[in-house]
This record gives structure tokens, sequence and C-alpha cells, in this order.
């Protein structure tokens, strides 16, 4: 696990910890993203493409603003210590921006746009790979609740945009291949987006080295030990 990710104060049991790797998975990049992809391939054939054209630029603007909080604070230090936010959660904004367009249309009733219970599960499944984050310690509950309101809005975004009924039946159903891999750890982490984001951050920053959680925490600490000597 990286450095800068709280480490949780009390080792679990080996089951728990195996059972939050799983569905934490179902977030990561390397699943998510080629499952973006089959969705975007079934929007092509089908020839809507200014649907998965708004879509895009909504995922887009998404990731970029996932990589610009993680940026600002691996390169920088901007965060906010009261609040234990050092970057938004990309693997429950990804869960919660795709599964439930995923399983919406997958779920549709013939000549229907999306299945409200489709919707409903993939949310409730972007919700549980945030509540893994917490789990293993990865993020806070501020970086995933921003987490989850961005891939939520993405969501709606896509349903607004999406006015077509799903017309490719079997490309969306192929997808449902890739949640397997969340069993695979080796494939789940083949994005290694964290080395990339700390390469940028320090490239764009100048930086030799990151900052990590602890500075974050620091200037707090430091505070409370100068006003302990003063009383």
């Amino acid at each position: 696990m990286p450095s800068f990710l709280p480490v949780p104060d009390k080792p679990m049991p080996f089951h728990a910890a195996d059972f939050w790797i799983v569905i934490t998975h179902l977030g990561a990049a390397g699943i998510m993203l080629p499952l973006f992809l089959v969705i975007a391939a079934e929007l092509w054939l089908a020839g809507q493409k200014p649907d998965l054209l708004a879509w895009m630029l909504a995922m887009s603007a998404g990731g970029a603003i996932v990589l610009a909080s993680k940026i600002a604070f691996i390169g920088w230090g901007w965060g906010s210590a009261s609040l234990n936010f050092t970057g938004i959660s990309g693997h429950t904004m990804l869960a919660t921006s795709i599964l439930p367009v995923w399983m919406g249309r997958l779920l549709a009733e013939p000549g229907r746009r999306f299945s409200l219970s489709g919707v409903s599960l993939g949310l409730a499944i972007g919700a549980a790979v945030g509540v893994s984050r917490l789990a293993l310690g990865a993020h806070s509950p501020s970086e995933v609740m921003a987490g989850g309101f961005l891939g939520l809005a993405i969501s709606l975004a896509a349903y607004k945009v999406m006015r077509h009924r799903r017309a490719v039946q079997g490309v969306a159903g192929l997808a449902g291949v890739f949640l397997l891999l969340a069993f695979s750890p080796s494939w789940s982490g083949y994005f290694p987006t964290h080395k990339w984001e700390v390469g940028l951050a320090l490239a764009l920053s100048g930086h030799a080295q990151p900052y990590v959680r602890q500075d974050l925490h620091r200037p707090l600490r430091e505070s409370a030990s100068e006003l302990s000597r003063r009383e």
C-alpha cells in the first residue's frame, strides 16, 4: 500500500481483508476502464455517437478533477487537515460513474433506456467500493464522499444524455466478464495509476519527494506541541 495512505489501527482478519480487497477491485482502473470501453463500443455500434461523446466528456471531466486533486497534494501538499483530505477517491468515482450506467442499460426492458433497479444496484456496488476504501485504510471519509458525489453526477449526466434504448443486446452483457477480474489482484493492478500520479506530480512540482498524508497533519501536531510547551 502506498506510504501516504493511512494504515488501519488494527490488522483485519484475513478473510475480512480479502473480502474488502475483492470489493475494492471493482473500482480499479484496470477493470472499470475496459468496462467503459465495452459500453462505449455498444453505443458506437448502435449509432448513438452523440450520447457516447457526451458521456465521454463527462467521464473525462471527472477523471481530470480526480487527477488534479491528487497531483495538488502529492506535488504541493495542497489538502485539508481538518477534513483529512488528500485527493478524491478514484476507485469510488469510477465505480459510481460506470456501474450504474452499465447495469441500468443491461437490465433495461426492451424499448426502455434504463432499468431503475439496475441503476440502483450499480450505485449500491459503487457505495460498497467506497466503504471498502475506508475499510482498507486507503481513503478518508471526505475523500470517499467526494468520489461518490462526483461519480453520481457523471451517472446523472449519462442518464440525461442517453436518450435511446439499448440496441446492441450482446455487447453490454459481455462486459460483465470484466467484473470477474476483481478476483485477480494482478489484473486489477495492471494500470499503475498511483505510480503515474506520483511521477506526474513530481515532474510538475519539481520536488524530489512526494507529499504524504503524515505531512498534511504535521503542522497540526507541531502547533499542538508548541501550545503544550507554552502552557
